[in-house]
């Protein structure tokens, strides 16, 4: 029998802040537990603090390695792979590190030369999709050093349907009359590659003109909020539209189990990358058909058409065809759980740490061998 590894994390993106990488760290970290043994050095505070974070790390990290059978180092982020590099050495252990997309292409020359030129002296690199690993390549990293992992979903977060008491007391938090016919739902940081600017002026209008039935919750906080706002009332739309601000867990969950569609109309942007797209994924685990611009790393999490649509970015008509359609087929109680079920079985934690685990098995070989 193959014994269990032991795994030290280390991550400068850890709950209580919040954020893609926050999750990804939480459950993977609580989730390997469960099949291995697990050494975590973590921070969840302001990234003000990074600098003492660091330092802070690297000599916990290598009192960490002077006593414990660490056979791997996890660095969550590549703005900690210099720290990676001085473990490998000092440490002599092998060193993983995750990318997720904008960590690699970040558009600064000191950055890319320190940051990226640190990953390549690493064991291995876990991309978060096959977008990502694109953007490994062209930086020079070395294919059999990568390996693409997708970001995983706690399935049993989310429910697929509102009971009735819930959807009477959310419709009064949400302004809505009456519940509407059918609600669309948008979940993201309000900048611009998330595309809100594009859903309100050019998608929503559109749909507006076509049809009356439905509510589109805008979910998220960010500095395009007020641009959005401006809009929602310039296109006549303050009946269809609710920006909700950023909201709690339980909202969060509120809202994916009331929508009918969910929308992620990502826009290219220079010099920023959408890796995966975890929303996609926890929208589906509520079993909603998702309509999301075939954009960078978002496409790599849809396993076939009973999951949604991919749209050419930027093509807002596209949008509100796929939009009206699957409005107009009614998504069934039979067809949210098949969503779920896939889901479940692609993207659960549990299948998603035991891919960590092989990888790290395998880095773990190859040090050895060298």
């Amino acid at each position: 029998m193959t014994p269990p590894l032991t795994i030290l994390f280390i991550t400068r993106k850890y709950p209580p802040s919040v954020g893609g990488m926050q999750q990804l760290s939480y459950h993977l970290i609580e989730t390997t537990r469960t099949k291995a043994t697990v050494y975590a050095i973590k921070w969840g505070g302001s990234q003000v603090w990074l600098p003492l974070f660091v330092v802070y790390a690297l000599v916990r990290a290598l009192v960490i390695l002077a006593t414990r059978p660490v056979d791997v180092v996890h660095v969550g982020d590549p703005v900690l792979a210099p720290l990676g590099v001085i473990l490998r050495r000092v440490g002599r252990r092998p060193v993983v590190v995750n990318a997720h997309g904008l960590d690699v292409v970040y558009p600064n020359r000191l950055y890319q030369t320190v940051v990226i030129g640190a990953m390549k002296r690493l064991d291995g690199v876990i991309c978060i999709s096959e977008g990502t690993r694109r953007l490994c390549l062209e930086r020079g990293l070395d294919p059999a050093r990568l390996t693409v992992i997708p970001v995983g979903v706690q399935v049993d977060d989310f429910a697929l349907a509102l009971p009735e008491e819930a959807r009477m007391r959310w419709g009064s938090r949400w302004r809505l009359p009456r519940w509407p016919e059918h609600i669309l739902l948008f979940v993201g940081r309000l900048i611009p590659r998330k595309g809100g600017r594009f859903l309100v002026s050019r998608i929503l209008p559109l749909l507006a003109a076509r049809r009356r039935d439905w509510v589109c919750l805008i979910v998220g906080d960010g500095p395009e909020r007020p641009a959005l706002e401006q809009m929602t009332r310039e296109q006549g739309l303050s009946e269809h539209v609710r920006l909700l601000g950023r909201v709690s867990a339980e909202e969060l969950r509120a809202a994916y189990a009331a929508a009918d569609v969910f929308i992620m109309p990502n826009v290219p942007v220079a010099g920023d990358f959408e890796g995966f797209g975890i929303v996609a994924l926890e929208a589906r685990a509520s079993g909603l058909p998702v309509v999301a611009a075939d954009l960078e790393g978002i496409g790599d999490s849809f396993q076939d058409g009973g999951d949604g649509v991919l749209v050419t970015p930027g093509d807002a008509e596209a949008f509100v065809r796929a939009i009206e359609a699957l409005l107009d087929g009614r998504t069934t109680a039979a067809a949210r759980r098949e969503r779920r079920r896939r889901v479940r079985e692609r993207y659960g934690w549990s299948h998603i740490a035991d891919e960590y685990l092989r990888t790290f098995r395998s880095v773990r070989e190859r040090y050895d061998a060298r």
